[in-house]
Formats: structure tokens, C-alpha cells, sequence
């Protein structure tokens, strides 16, 4: 059995009289053995078989009977050996365990995002999300959404294969393969996916062979419409030195922005976190707000910051049960440095009135209920507080109010911040709000 001189030939025919990209996708990859009387083309995988029996088999057939008209053609699937097997198994990364959509803690940064990645994950063969780019800063959340979306697909059908690669995993991967004269296996491992998980697709700037090789593995899935889901650092389009006609695959699936966590977000991911197994600490809800009011960057930062609080509780042999604000200060030290923030009046008003429930006009109106007097009071002394403005400024932005009026609030909150947790509370709130803006 030797490898095929008539296909030699055909493939330079073939090459010639149909566009590069299909002859590149579909054609190329066959592998040819030739008998006395007959020529077998080995597509790697039953997708490309379909594709190449609907639409290439006549001009397939047409381009060997110009070089032998007396070979018969046989087209079928390529079996893979065992050995092949447990190489290709090396180019495949597992899922992390604890990436799951149960373990995700959602919020307005994420809450799109997750809406579309678990839409893909439920019926990933009839998404009209393909691509699918999640880009944004690191520690966000991007692959724990990405890999969730890979746990849930095999959920649903277990029969569906998975593929997850970090960028820098396949730009090795062809390297190696390069190398050793393997690049069509490696081809064919990626284009076998139902599902494929790319981290970091922005690494592959500057790489021309990885992209070169990464377009026809694109084109592959997406013509077979297999999903595709990448992370990336930043929009698609505004990657440098990376290929116009990848820029253009990328994006024109949908292309969605993942932000950092707002306030409460932060506070629930901390929560989550302190209360797991692995973690286990007695965090209060308050304390986590604490926290999430002076980390604002990203995930990763607040789980250092947690995995910083659990050695100190746990070297200091403190009570487990008490994690005061105290307690968080000595452990977290530089982390937790206080805003330096000019605040804006309008600012204070607005989250005020938002606590409250009331409107902003409220708070400068001549009502004496006791709701709305306990918030203009709460705003009053909030800014007293965090503006340099006079009392007799402030009172202006409270209805020309007078100094005396404006002095009474304050010692009121004064008294109250003393006295009356919930009122503490709120003002807590308040500030970690405007800290954050």
C-alpha cells in the first residue's frame, strides 16, 4: 500500500481551480492511500466527510480522472490508532472543577455576559452567537464563564466534545507539531470539537504561524457550525498585529464587554468564597461590605485578600466567630487604605435619596416626615463630613436652609450614629457607595 502519486497530481489541479480558504479547510487535510485500481481519501472526521460528499465530491472526482481515469475512488473517515489517540489526548486541558454556573456569583457586570454564555451552553448546535468573545480586564471572570459554559454542555449531552486550550497551550502545541511534521493531527484534534474554549485569543498576536493555522481550524468549525467561545484582553478589532482576516472572524459573532464588579457584587463574591469549604471563615455581611468598598479592581484581588484574612484568623488563633472591622484592618493592612476621593454634593444627594427611597427634591423640600427629615439629616452630616463646603453652603443645596438648622442635623446624626445600628448601617452603605463611584 503506497501513498498516492494520482492524488499528489490532483491536489496541485485542485488547488488551481477552487478558492484557497475551501481547498485549504476541506480538501488538504484528506489523507490519500492508493492501490493498484483504487485511491481511499480519508477526511479526518464524519463533519468533513458531510461536507466534501454535499458540495466537493464531483469536482473531486472530476480533478482524478484528469491524471487516472482508471482508479477507483473511495471516501470515507480516517480511524484513528490508539497511539494517535493518547498523543492528542496531551493537547487538551481539563476543565477546572469549580467553574461552574453554580459557583458564579452574578451581578450588572456579569449578568449579560452569562445570560449569552448560558444560552450557548443549553443548545450550543443552534446558537446564533458564533463566535462568542467575552473580553475585559484579567481577574473578571472571563474563563470561569467560558468554562462553565463547557461543564454545561456536556451536562445537557455528554456526547459532546469539549475542548478547552489557553492560547499559549496552542501556539506550543503547533510549534511542536511543526516541528515533528504532526500539524495535520493537531488540525484535526481541534476540528474534531463541538465546543471549543480559547483563553487569551489576544496572545495570538504576532504569531503568523499560529494564525495561519488557527484560521483554517476557525473556518473548519465555523462552516461545520460548531461553537466557538474566546476570551480576549480587549475588543477583537483592536488587537495589534494581528491579521485583518482574523479580526473580521472574530468579530462578527457577538462581542461582549465584561466590566469589574460593582459594590454588592464584590460583597456576594466575598460571601460566597468565605463560606466555602476551602475558605471557611465567619464573614458578616457588613464585613464583607468593608471589604468590597476598599478592593474594587477585579476577582482575583478579592480572593487574595480573603486567603490574606483567613491566615491571619487562622496564625492568630482569633475567634473564627468574630471578624471585626478591627480584625479586617490588621490583616489586610495596605489593602484597605481609606479614599482620598473629592465627593460631590450632587453625588452624596443622589445615593442618599436612593437609600431612602425618596427623591432628590426631598431632601431640599419643607417636609417634616420622619422619614424624609432622618434623610436629609443623613445627607447634611455626609456632607459635612466628606465636602469642605461651610454650614451655610450646605444648607443652600438643602432648600436655604440656615446654619443653625444645618449644625442641629449633624448632632442628630451624631447621636443616632451612637445609638441606632440601623441608621449605622445605612450610613456605612452610603459611604462604601460613594467610595466606589
Amino acid at each position: 500500500m503506497l501513498m498516492s502519486q494520482t492524488w499528489t497530481q490532483c491536489l496541485n489541479t485542485l488547488k488551481n481551480t477552487m478558492p484557497l480558504q475551501q481547498f485549504s479547510v476541506w480538501v488538504q487535510p484528506l489523507k490519500a492511500i492508493e492501490n493498484k485500481n483504487s485511491l481511499s481519501l480519508l477526511a479526518p472526521n464524519s463533519q468533513a466527510l458531510k461536507y466534501i460528499n454535499q458540495h466537493l465530491k464531483p469536482q473531486i472526482k472530476s480533478a482524478i480522472n484528469q491524471h487516472n481515469k482508471n482508479i477507483q475512488v473511495f471516501i470515507g473517515v480516517a480511524p484513528e490508532s490508539n497511539t494517535e489517540q493518547q498523543a492528542l489526548k496531551q493537547h487538551n486541558t481539563p476543565l477546572f472543577e469549580d467553574y461552574t454556573f453554580d459557583n458564579l456569583v452574578l451581578g450588572n457586570a456579569n449578568q449579560m455576559a452569562y445570560g449569552a454564555t448560558r444560552q450557548i451552553a443549553e443548545n450550543i448546535k443552534e446558537s446564533p452567537y458564533n463566535p462568542f468573545i467575552i473580553y475585559g480586564g484579567s481577574g473578571l471572570g472571563k474563563t470561569h464563564l467560558m468554562q462553565a459554559a463547557g461543564h454545561l454542555a456536556k451536562i445537557k449531552n455528554p456526547n459532546t466534545k469539549v475542548l478547552y486550550v489557553p492560547l499559549m497551550d496552542f501556539v506550543r502545541n503547533i510549534t511542536s507539531s511543526l516541528r515533528h511534521n504532526t500539524i495535520e493531527n493537531i488540525k484535526m484534534f481541534y476540528q474534531s470539537a463541538d465546543l471549543l474554549l480559547v483563553d487569551d485569543i489576544h496572545l495570538i498576536a504576532g504569531k503568523e504561524k499560529s494564525q495561519e493555522e488557527f484560521f483554517h481550524i476557525f473556518n473548519f468549525l465555523f462552516n461545520g457550525k460548531k461553537q466557538i467561545i474566546f476570551t480576549c484582553d480587549q475588543a477583537p478589532k483592536n488587537i495589534k498585529t494581528l491579521e485583518e482576516r482574523l479580526k473580521t472572524r472574530l468579530s462578527q459573532g457577538l462581542v461582549i464587554h465584561l466590566t469589574p464588579p460593582e459594590l454588592e457584587m464584590r460583597a456576594a463574591i466575598l460571601l460566597k468564597k468565605a463560606h466555602n469549604k476551602k475558605i471557611n471563615i465567619n464573614l458578616t455581611e457588613d464585613m464583607a461590605l468593608f471589604i468590597a468598598g476598599h478592593i474594587t479592581s477585579n476577582v482575583r484581588d478579592l480572593e487574595g485578600a480573603l486567603l490574606k484574612l483567613k491566615a491571619f484568623v487562622d496564625f492568630s488563633k482569633i475567634d473564627n466567630s468574630i471578624i471585626s472591622k478591627e480584625v479586617i484592618e490588621t490583616a489586610l493592612g495596605d489593602l484597605i487604605k481609606p479614599h482620598t476621593t473629592n465627593i460631590d454634593i450632587n453625588d452624596i444627594q443622589k445615593e442618599v435619596a436612593k437609600y431612602y427611597a425618596i427623591t432628590i427634591s426631598d431632601l431640599s423640600s419643607k417636609s417634616r416626615k420622619q422619614h424624609t427629615v432622618l434623610a436629609r439629616q443623613m445627607a447634611i452630616f455626609i456632607c459635612h463630613e466628606l465636602t469642605t463646603l461651610s454650614l451655610a453652603k450646605i444648607g443652600k443645596h438643602f432648600g436655604n436652609r440656615d446654619h443653625s438648622t444645618i449644625h442641629h442635623a449633624i448632632k442628630k446624626i451624631e447621636t443616632k450614629l451612637l445609638e441606632n445600628t440601623e441608621a449605622k448601617d445605612g450610613y456605612e452603605l452610603i459611604k462604601l457607595k460613594l467610595a466606589n463611584l
